[in-house]
């Protein structure tokens, strides 16, 4: 019985060594593999950084051109409401 025991304790030191010898040397590809990912990740967070930067930058010359699209818009109103009485006066 006690055979029994200490074999069963020197298959689990044989597994735990073989588990940290397998951990390390995956661990340090998966950790490499996963720093090239959150690399990947920053580089899209500081371009969407910048992107919102510059755009409230311009938002001045946003509420310009929402004006103006406006005032295009109001012509074109304009424009198709004529259109739409000659056509009813000319039927």
């Amino acid at each position: 019985m006690d055979t029994l025991v200490t074999l069963n304790f020197v298959g689990y030191a044989a597994v735990l060594c073989g588990g940290l010898v397998l951990g390390t040397l995956f661990g340090r590809s998966i950790v490499s593999d996963l720093s090239g990912v959150v690399h990947s990740l920053e580089s899209r967070v500081i371009a969407l950084e910048t992107a919102m930067h510059f755009a409230s930058a311009s938002s001045s010359n946003s509420t310009e051109a929402i004006k103006s699209h406006a005032a295009a818009t109001e012509k074109l109103a304009a424009a198709i409401e004529t259109h739409a009485a000659v056509k009813t006066a000319s039927n």
